[in-house]
């Protein structure tokens, strides 16, 4: 495996891998029942965010196969002079708004994106390093990318003081706790809205440098 930073061609694979990451989860109650529509929605948003002069993308590629297996999104702020070797942007950034998937509930789809805008400006996310994405394709679990992902960062966190804050799905929260991450806040989601039973629960998660 390698780990390099994601460019625009690797849009599609990175697609790919998040959505066969979290279509078997139930935190996929705001997508579109339809998975071509969530699948184009999807593009058109991280082709946006390569855009963005705060978003740094890293992959975890096999070299037998050239498939990208693993990603991650990282929020970077303005101050933090650590992770600009090798970073670029690419296109024009805009503020386009790219609507809901085709055939997803607005109402659930909305209430899921208010959520997590709201917990950022409370824990004012954006002077923080955040960790915005990290998912893994499923046959490559327990290979390390995951670790390999996170362990090249953190450590510019430190060197830099730097607080990192992250999203994490309930199944991930031990993951990200052995690294440091202590849970500060709670987001959850009443499922029954959209047709499923009980409660997704997102937790808000900081680590100290």
């Amino acid at each position: 495996f390698i780990l390099a930073r994601c460019t625009p061609n690797d849009v599609p694979q990175m697609v790919s891998v998040y959505l066969s990451a979290f279509i078997d989860t139930k935190f996929n109650w705001w997508w579109s029942p339809t998975l071509d529509a969530m699948r184009r929605w999807t593009e058109r948003r991280f082709v946006g965010k390569f855009a963005e002069p705060s978003a740094h993308h890293f992959k975890v590629v096999d070299t037998e196969t050239g498939k990208l297996i693993a990603w991650s999104r990282w929020n970077v702020p303005k101050d933090m002079k650590g992770m600009a070797v090798g970073f670029q942007t690419y296109g024009e950034e805009t503020k386009e708004d790219l609507g809901i998937p085709e055939g997803a509930d607005e109402r659930l789809h909305h209430e899921f994106f208010d959520g997590i805008h709201r917990m950022s400006a409370k824990w004012r996310a954006s002077e923080k390093l955040g960790l915005s994405v990290l998912c893994t394709d499923p046959a490559y679990h327990r290979r390390g990318a995951a670790k390999a992902l996170i362990g090249a960062v953190l450590p510019i966190a430190d060197a830099e003081g730097c607080t990192t804050y992250l999203e994490a799905l309930e199944n991930a929260t031990a993951v990200y706790e052995l690294y440091g991450f202590k849970t500060v806040d709670e987001l959850e989601y009443d499922l029954t809205k959209a047709g499923r039973e009980g409660k997704a629960r997102i937790n808000i998660m900081l680590r100290e440098p």
